[in-house]
């Protein structure tokens, strides 16, 4: 049975062949982009600011003018946002002018109206100096045009697409999202709108795995769910075989009616793992059918949810062009102590906070895999490792966390 790094690395050396220039790709307009992955680097198409841009509102001066102070300087016009400046400025004189707006040539400070005072025919009285180049961003001063301001496989936020947006990029090249079917297995699963009869449940993996793989940017295709048959099991999983991505929950265990990896073998689906020494999220399996991803995920849904994070997240990455990269780990002290033994990795639920720079891990109480009520208060997993059987108080430990922490990167446990 591997351990979760070993496990994770046959996931990441596949991620590492899939190869970006060998994506789909489509093109969006811009207010669809959030979230997407760029398929092309974009280049600045002009200086910014492609102007000598003011930075204040106040007065465009030369700054040889202002001494002695105060100095009297005459007003000779106004020059707005939006306007293109006309008229040379001259020694003795001033022009008022706008945040963003152009400064006029001749000008090469801007005073704040603040430091001013206005008066009688047209003049202004300037009761603060101000260095050469005051207020004034200087055109190109903070990009170049031509320059590179996102490279390929930038996930784009909503301050990526304001920067799109300055560039007049209206339509934007991104990776295709890739489809993933879901697949949920059991006779005992019904649908939720339906009421469960003796023995049965309601099938809450697929719609959490749905949740999951968008939130992770792919597109959820929802199987109908495949009794515990082989004939069910084989329609279903040829169904699934037709996306980027086929996941499959349930049936992977070693009970009587575990049917999914004889149905994998059958149809040429080659399993690199199935199963992992961790708790919960031991029968995880993970295959392939040439280049194509297929995965085996638990039945019960905490084991589901906890063996998507680490297994099949990496993957949706890699096939829309992102790295795979490393895992939301932080590293803080365990408020609480617990005992763990399973003799495998345990991943339990936890709510995790920053109390004055401090990360801090609480356990929350579970009973057990099924129970995934128990995830409704957490925001991450405190990782027991392999060869730990406790953790006391104030001890430190790993968290996997379902979200990133401002502040705090990344890393493998």
């Amino acid at each position: 049975m591997l351990t979760v790094k070993a496990a994770r690395e046959i996931v990441l050396d596949h991620c590492r062949s899939i190869r970006p220039d060998g994506l789909a790709t489509e093109v969006v307009p811009l207010p669809a982009s959030q979230g997407r992955v760029l398929a092309e680097p974009v280049h600045l198409d002009t200086d910014q600011p492609p102007f000598d841009r003011s930075m204040r509102d106040g007065y465009a001066v030369k700054s040889r003018d202002l001494d002695p102070l105060p100095a009297r300087l005459r007003c000779v016009g106004e020059i707005k946002a939006g306007e293109v400046p006309t008229r040379i400025l001259k020694s003795g004189e001033a022009i008022q002018i706008m945040t963003g707006a152009p400064a006029p040539e001749g000008a090469d400070a801007v005073v704040m109206v603040e430091h001013t005072e206005s008066l009688p025919k047209d003049e202004v009285a300037v009761l603060r100096s101000v260095p050469w180049g005051a207020n004034i961003a200087p055109r190109g001063s903070e990009r170049r045009c031509g320059e590179l301001l996102m490279p390929t496989s930038t996930r784009l936020g909503v301050l990526e697409v304001g920067g799109l947006a300055a560039v007049g990029k209206a339509r934007v090249q991104v990776y295709r999202r890739p489809e993933v079917s879901i697949l949920a297995t059991g006779d005992e699963l019904v649908d939720v709108d339906q009421e469960p009869g003796p023995g049965q449940i309601r099938n809450s993996n697929a719609y959490s795995l749905s949740a999951q793989v968008a939130s992770h940017g792919g597109v959820p295709r929802v199987l109908a769910t495949a009794g515990d048959t082989m004939e069910q099991l084989r329609r279903q999983i040829r169904l699934g075989l037709e996306s980027d991505l086929l996941l499959v929950s349930g049936g992977v265990s070693a009970g009587k009616y575990d049917l999914v990896e004889e149905v994998f073998e059958e149809l040429g689906i080659r399993i690199l793992f199935e199963a992992v020494s961790m708790r919960p999220g031991k029968p995880t399996v993970f295959a392939r059918r040439q280049q194509q991803c297929v995965f085996g995920l638990p039945g019960n849904p905490v084991s589901t949810f906890v063996a998507f994070e680490l297994f099949v997240s990496p993957v949706l990455k890699a096939l829309q062009g992102l790295s795979a990269g490393s895992l939301n780990v932080v590293r803080g002290r365990v408020q609480g102590k617990i005992l763990e033994k399973s003799g495998r990795t345990a991943l339990l639920p936890a709510a995790v906070t920053l109390d004055s720079g401090r990360i801090r891990i609480r356990p929350l109480s579970w009973k057990g895999s099924a129970d995934i009520f128990s995830l409704a208060d957490a925001n991450g997993l405190v990782v027991v490792p392999l060869e730990c059987r406790e953790l006391l108080p104030d001890q430190e430990a790993d968290a996997l966390l379902f979200e990133p922490m401002r502040g705090l990167s990344g890393c493998e446990f």
